[in-house]
C-alpha cells in the first residue's frame, strides 16, 4: 500500500482546549514557523485567544500539522520573545497576560517597517515629501473604500 500525501492542500488544526485553529499550507512562500506566528498573533488580536489561555504542546501542535517539533518550537520561541505567549516549563505554554498589547505592538512594528521601506523607495524616486503625502491619502481612500 502506497501513503501520498497531497502537498497542494493546506492542513487544518483545530484545537476545542484552547479555541484555535491553524492553516499551514505547505507550499505558501511564507515558512511555515511564520505561519504560525502570524495566525496566533491573529487569534489573539481577535480575542478569540485570550490571556492565560492553554496552547497544545509543541509536540502535539506539530504531530497535528505534520511538521518538525523544531518549527513549532520556532514559532513558539518568537512568539515567547515577543512577549505573546509564555511558557511554564511542565505546565505548559500560555497566551501571555499582556499579549492582546504585544501583539499589537509587533503588528505596529510590521506596518513601520514596511511604510519605511516604500518612503524610501519613493525618496528614491524623487518624490518629494508632500508627493508622498499626498499618494498616502490617496492610498488611504482608497481602501477605506474597500473596507
Amino acid at each position: 500500500m502506497k501513503l501520498s500525501i497531497d502537498l497542494y492542500c493546506p492542513i487544518i488544526y483545530y484545537d476545542n482546549m484552547s479555541d484555535i485553529d491553524i492553516v499551514v499550507d505547505m507550499n505558501a512562500p511564507e515558512p511555515v514557523y511564520d505561519q504560525i506566528v502570524k495566525q496566533i498573533r491573529d487569534r489573539i488580536k481577535t480575542g478569540r485567544l485570550k490571556p492565560g489561555a492553554p496552547l497544545p504542546t509543541v509536540r502535539q501542535l506539530a504531530r497535528d500539522l505534520v511538521v518538525n517539533r523544531n518549527t513549532v518550537a520556532r514559532a513558539y520561541k518568537i512568539l515567547e520573545d515577543q512577549g505573546v505567549i509564555r511558557t511554564a516549563g511542565r505546565k505548559g505554554t500560555f497566551v501571555g497576560p499582556n499579549a492582546t498589547r504585544e501583539a499589537a505592538k509587533v503588528t505596529a512594528r510590521h506596518a513601520q517597517r514596511a511604510m519605511s521601506r516604500v518612503i524610501e523607495r519613493l525618496i528614491g524616486d524623487g518624490l518629494s515629501r508632500q508627493e508622498i503625502s499626498d499618494v498616502f491619502e490617496a492610498a488611504l481612500r482608497l481602501a477605506r473604500g474597500r473596507g
